[in-house]
């Protein structure tokens, strides 16, 4: 048997990609601003752990570097924490804890930016970010929904007791009403199916 590519037709021509993969095109990089500068994040390697100390010192007297940034030069910037509000059953809202823009007491997931670095060339922040010094305690992660919902699990935010951010039962107007309707098609099924039931945590 021959392999054989069929030659087919295109409705969309694209045009940017010709100068781009032949060097001839331009990115934003391609043309800075004056006095533009850039940033790098510091980011947590731990899933969840406590911020014991942050020393930017030789960060910020590192060669081109503007200024370090960590939480407590971000006092009063509001959370970057965003959802929808979503009641849960007994009309109970969604908990929506605070989440810093920098991390301030603990980081909760691997990446978590705990301090930002400026200066005047990309290459000059990156530098000078490695010279932040960030001591950790690292703290016992919940990777699972389902175990941060058990008994005796690490508490993640003290706003959402049991690590529970909402009991969501569905979009039916009578929750009640509906899951009494559910029983009884099941009670009438001639096969059963089961899973696991998940709920919303932190």
């Amino acid at each position: 048997m021959e392999a054989k590519t069929e030659p087919h037709a295109h409705d969309h021509v694209r045009v940017e990609d010709d100068p781009l993969v032949r060097g001839r095109g331009r990115y934003i990089a391609d043309a800075p601003l004056p006095n533009q500068a850039y940033a790098y994040f510091v980011r947590s390697p731990h899933a969840f752990a406590r911020i014991v100390s942050v020393d930017t010192a030789a960060a910020s007297s590192a060669p081109g570097v503007i200024g370090v940034l960590t939480a407590k030069d971000l006092v009063g910037v509001g959370s970057v924490g965003r959802h929808p509000p979503l009641p849960g059953r007994g009309g109970k809202g969604l908990v929506m804890p605070f989440r810093p823009s920098l991390a301030s007491e603990r980081t909760m997931h691997i990446g978590e930016p705990v301090a930002m670095v400026v200066a005047e060339t990309a290459t000059a922040a990156q530098d000078a970010s490695e010279l932040v010094a960030v001591e950790y305690e690292a703290l016992a992660p919940v990777v699972d929904a389902r175990e941060a919902l058990r008994p005796g699990a690490p508490q993640l935010w003290p706003e959402a007791p049991g690590n529970l951010a909402v009991d969501w039962p569905g979009p039916a107007a009578d929750p009640e009403a509906n899951a009494r309707t559910v029983e009884e098609l099941f009670a009438k099924a001639k096969h059963i199916a089961r899973i696991e039931e998940m709920t919303s945590a932190w």
